[in-house]
């Protein structure tokens, strides 16, 4: 099932599974990927309760093992509609057996998208419904459309930063684990976007002081601008070849370390919730012509 939204020119549809974001116009256009399945099924899915990879596939738990996938489970189940109104769509998901298999916390995931004077809105709430800690990671994962104009080529964009920056990229082993840190960047206030930018899968960056990325036409004046301010990594991603598409991802969190030893506890960026304590995270979209 999908639910749609509309105001101020900008409509969303949002589908009950994953509460992901399946198409998203603006400016007489389409901001998202198509999620054509020969190239990537997706269109912007949640990274919850982790971002990333396990080591080995699986964490350990008061001495059970728990098997999971990439970027956690949140976008593999139905989410219920919980609000809505004029201006914003809430959707919940709280645990249940299927997901104490997987993750032994009582946890609530409340995703709110809300359109308001050109800007859409898209916020994470997290509650710790357990008597004890509970470790967890929260990211974006939106992958915008490609060309920004007609007929334009991978490198007619490119991404830009609010100014000059010196990141940090946070190293990886081909199997996506955390090995290290370079500079990555440096005294440069853009990216250039080509076919062979993301050969060797994503890039994370650290230490971005920018408040927002902005994914533009080199060309002419299409661009869209994502607000991330506050979430201490930024990855880039996009399929090998020609690029249909490229994600811009705020996280809070990041994956195993390749030393790391399957405790969630431990996992690099991870946050912890106290009993009965939450979280909140945004990111906007504001579409240019």
């Amino acid at each position: 099932m999908e639910y749609e939204l509309s105001r101020d020119g900008m409509t969303i549809r949002v589908a009950e599974m994953g509460a992901e974001i399946q198409s998203f116009t603006a400016c007489g256009r389409e901001w998202m990927w198509s999620g054509d399945p020969s190239v990537w099924g997706r269109h912007a899915p949640a990274c919850f309760p982790w971002c990333g990879r396990l080591k080995d596939g699986y964490f350990e738990q008061d001495g059970v093992r728990y098997e999971n996938g990439p970027h956690g489970f949140a976008r593999e189940y139905p989410h219920t509609l919980v609000g809505q109104d004029g201006a914003s769509l809430t959707f919940r998901l709280d645990w249940n057996e299927e997901t104490w298999k997987r993750y032994p916390w009582k946890f609530r995931l409340e995703t709110e998208y809300r359109l308001v004077e050109g800007v859409l809105s898209s916020t994470y709430r997290v509650y710790n419904l357990d008597e004890r800690e509970m470790p967890f990671q929260a990211g974006f994962h939106y992958a915008l459309a490609l060309p920004l104009t007609p007929g334009g080529q991978t490198e007619d964009h490119e991404l830009r930063f609010a100014g000059v920056e010196e990141p940090e990229e946070i190293l990886t082993l081909e199997g996506g684990l955390v090995s290290g840190r370079r500079p990555r960047f440096t005294g440069m206030d853009h990216v250039k976007l080509d076919d062979h930018l993301f050969d060797q899968d994503s890039i994370c960056l650290s230490g971005l002081r920018t408040p927002w990325i902005e994914l533009a036409s080199r060309t002419g004046e299409t661009a869209i601008r994502l607000g991330m301010e506050g979430f201490p990594y930024v990855l880039f991603w996009s399929k090998p070849g020609p690029m249909r598409f490229v994600c811009i991802e705020p996280w809070h969190g990041l994956p195993d370390d390749a030393q790391g030893d399957h405790n969630l506890f431990h996992r690099p960026g991870i946050r912890v919730l106290g009993p009965g304590e939450s979280f909140t995270c945004t990111q906007t979209l504001t579409p240019q012509g």
